[in-house]
């Protein structure tokens, strides 16, 4: 018996599952590490924003100028299952340099309030960084008309609000608002991680195939 033709057929579908159930493994780690250093906020004592080594997770402080009258919406955001929007501002710190301060999450129903909200405001924040993460297939394009975004492309954000925003990372506020109704992010992590379970079942798929191939060459000898 020809066995070239089954091989073609079968070993392209036991690769192919093999690969991305080791890819599920690595996104399994990936995501572990991310974990254990978002708890790690609750833990540790923020450092002040200028003197620190920047790097993702990190606990800060700083003093500044809140400038709600450049702001942005993140549209489309849960918090414990309830539809918001998140609201990111202008953050001045006292040394000069310009952040996006991500201030926290409302209700769909406090949009008003916010988009006519331009105070400009003196503030310590504690907060932590995080870097930009690239758009997802299936995410929305920003539409800059309406100011509701999608990703955190800060350099797009710096010429939409014509400021000179650091743009290699940003910061996520969790001290408590002047607004009780605008929620600051919180040290719990709402990361979902079922990389293992896609793994086995990755993996378990590769293991069909592959019974599936030699039952046929037994059937075909």
């Amino acid at each position: 018996m020809n066995i070239f033709k089954p091989i073609l057929i079968f070993l392209p579908f036991v690769l192919v599952t093999l690969i991305l159930g080791a890819w599920q493994l690595y996104r399994l780690d990936w995501k572990n590490n991310l974990i254990e250093s978002f708890n790690l906020l609750g833990k540790s004592n923020p450092v002040e924003l200028e003197d620190a080594e920047i790097k993702e997770f990190l606990k800060i402080k700083t003093t500044g100028t809140i400038n709600r009258k450049k702001k942005i919406f993140f549209p489309a955001k849960t918090l414990n299952g309830k539809a918001g929007i998140r609201l990111a501002s202008e953050f001045i710190s006292n040394k000069g340099k310009i952040y996006l301060l991500d201030e926290g999450w409302f209700k769909n129903n406090d949009r008003s309030y916010f988009k006519s909200n331009n105070d400009v405001f003196e503030e310590v924040i504690v907060g932590y960084i995080r870097f930009p993460r690239k758009a997802k297939f299936f995410t929305p394009s920003n539409n800059l008309r309406n100011n509701e975004w999608y990703t955190y492309n800060l350099n797009t954000i710096s010429d939409f609000l014509n400021i000179p925003l650091e743009n290699k990372f940003f910061i996520k506020k969790m001290s408590v608002n002047k607004e009780v109704f605008l929620i600051p992010s919180s040290h719990r992590h709402e990361f979902r991680n079922n990389h293992l379970h896609y793994a086995i079942t990755w993996f378990c798929m590769s293991f069909s195939f592959l019974i599936l191939f030699l039952v046929y060459l037994k059937k075909n000898k």
